[in-house]
């Protein structure tokens, strides 16, 4: 007679390390994002197109330099504080875009100028949201946040001009030079017309560079830029 035995459990032993608990996730309720928000300098805001109403969340009278948020109530109130020299508004961005919504909005992000008073300086404001259509396809709400930028805005335009112009002279630069010389020649070539390109060296530089120190030469090279 043949028997056939079964394993049995194999027992756990008291010295047996357990494995570790997994790290704790921080549960999404327990976050201040309002608070977050304002410490980074973020302002929340939602726009109802269909009344025109503009609700803020905390701190956006303060980004804007104003007393309270009340004249920034409606679309209208906040469009009385932009910079007549934006190139786009967020009006703008949300009435004419290109994209229709699809169910999950359609995002924009811009960048304009506002003053809190005639005399009052200039404020960058970054501003990225998402608008959401209404029943009819067009633009009903749109939320995002705003931002001031004034020294990202600052330093980009100190880029821009590094970019294209010699910080010594003030005169355009060998980069951007090629490219006016470039854009001319095309015109010309497609007018059938004519351009002339006049270039100017300064004898001897190289001994004031000896004889006084490079500074005295780039003061040089920027008095004759100057007077040309």
């Amino acid at each position: 007679m043949v028997t056939t035995a079964t394993d049995s459990p194999r027992p756990i032993r008291a010295n047996q390390p357990r494995a570790a608990p997994a790290l704790g996730v921080l549960d999404a309720a327990t976050l201040d994002c309002a608070a977050i928000m304002q410490s980074a300098g973020d302002v929340p805001y939602e726009w109802r197109l269909d009344t025109d109403g503009l609700i803020w969340g905390a701190g956006a009278a303060g980004l804007l330099g104003l007393r309270d948020a009340t004249p920034i109530a409606t679309g209208r109130g906040f469009a009385k504080l932009l910079d007549p020299g934006n190139a786009q508004t967020r009006f703008d961005a949300i009435t004419h875009a290109v994209e229709a919504d699809t169910g999950q909005g359609v995002p924009y992000q811009l960048q304009y100028a506002m003053r809190s008073g005639p005399r009052s300086p200039k404020l960058w404001i970054e501003d990225t949201g998402r608008w959401f259509a209404g029943a009819d396809g067009k633009p009903s709400k749109a939320h995002g946040i705003i931002r001031a930028i004034n020294d990202r805005y600052d330093r980009e335009q100190q880029l821009t001009y590094l970019s294209r112009f010699d910080p010594l002279t003030g005169e355009i630069n060998r980069w951007h030079l090629t490219e006016l010389l470039a854009f001319t020649l095309q015109e010309a070539i497609r007018a059938q017309g004519s351009c002339g390109f006049l270039l100017v060296a300064i004898d001897n530089l190289g001994r004031i560079n000896e004889s006084y120190g490079y500074h005295i030469a780039d003061e040089v090279i920027g008095v004759i830029a100057k007077r040309m």
